[in-house]
């Protein structure tokens, strides 16, 4: 191992303040509890705290989302999503009701962060059904009477494929999404809050928030799909003891496992993907957002373990230790950490 090579156990510290830096419930714990301050002075519904409070709704109602995409079987998944979806969005009804008497019942100090929690669950509940809304507009697309089947390796004498379909797309440019679309609903709403322009039946019905909140996100969400529906590509990945062949819609790139640096096989939910270093050859795919035909799940197959083999002889390793985000999110890393 050079002296400039990170040690396993560097990689392992570095995966895991990624791992840290990458759970929604930790920034929407950050946000809401920055709002304290404000809450607690009775300046809960100034811009700042107002902002923070919708972006830290928000991002409990990603983690949701993101723990029902990842649950297996995908039956279980739907079943929560659908059955919180619909309880949450009673409660909120039932709350705007009678919500106004229960809080007044409050003591003072807590009428503040009751009704700043209220607030927050708008945008939750709100991207809970859009998510709900996204599993619907997949269903529809289902055949009646054929099952969707994830990509499949077909395997001959020198190596195995797989063919998909995925946007070139990094991460960080889906979440980067996700923040602009709640930034987008937090600022329009908070416009006409902040103007002393809401109408005084509005300010006692949490659900006029949440059909606002809903009738901004839309449109943005409704674009951003047909942007990646545009962009997808029909990708063949090819693997053998001695390299990889990237096809992107007929055009193709071959680079040696030894050139590779980096590799991510993450088969499932909203992060689905295959991320290549190489020298001269980056590539993000995403399987998750892509358009895909009938019958097909938006997944990758597992990496089989004759794949995994050929990496490590190429000197790629695994990097993620025993217990971390594996069990939480079907991905594989592996990093090159031998010269």
């Amino acid at each position: 191992m050079s002296a400039s090579s990170p040690s396993p156990l560097e990689h392992a510290h570095r995966s895991w303040w990624r791992r840290v830096l990458s759970q929604p419930l930790i920034w929407a714990a950050l946000c809401l509890a920055l709002t304290l301050p404000w809450t607690l002075n009775e300046r809960g519904m100034d811009a700042a705290p107002f902002i923070l409070t919708l972006i830290g709704g928000w991002l409990l109602g990603v983690a949701f989302v993101n723990l029902t995409l990842r649950m297996q079987p995908v039956r279980r998944g739907v079943i929560v999503h659908v059955g919180v979806a619909a309880v949450a969005t009673t409660a909120m009804i039932v709350g705007v009701e009678g919500g106004g008497a229960f809080i007044r019942a409050l003591p003072e100090a807590f009428r503040g962060p009751v009704f700043m929690g209220q607030l927050a669950l708008i945008p939750a509940i709100c991207w809970t059904l859009l998510g709900l809304l996204s599993r619907v507009t997949l269903l529809a697309r289902r055949p009646a009477r054929s099952p969707r089947t994830a990509p499949e390796w077909v395997e001959d004498r020198t190596g195995v494929a797989v063919t998909f379909h995925a946007v070139p797309m990094r991460l960080r440019a889906l979440y980067g999404w996700g923040i602009a679309l709640a930034v987008l609903v937090a600022v329009v709403i908070s416009i006409p809050i902040v103007n002393d322009a809401v109408p005084r039946w509005a300010n006692q019905s949490p659900m006029v928030f949440l059909a606002a909140a809903a009738i901004v996100a839309l449109p943005p969400y409704l674009v951003f799909r047909a942007v990646c529906a545009h962009r997808t590509r029909s990708v063949v990945l090819r693997f053998t003891p001695r390299g990889l062949t990237l096809t992107e819609d007929g055009v193709s790139v071959q680079i040696p496992l030894s050139r590779v640096t980096r590799l991510v096989w993450s088969v499932s939910g909203e992060t689905a993907r295959v991320e290549i270093q190489a020298p001269g050859a980056n590539r993000s795919l995403l399987v998750s957002v892509a358009r895909h035909g009938r019958g097909t799940l938006a997944q990758l197959p597992p990496l089989r373990a004759r794949t995994a083999s050929w990496l490590a002889e190429a000197g790629l390793v695994p990097v993620e230790p025993a217990g971390s985000r594996a069990k939480r999110a079907p991905a594989r890393v592996f990093e090159r950490v031998f010269e």
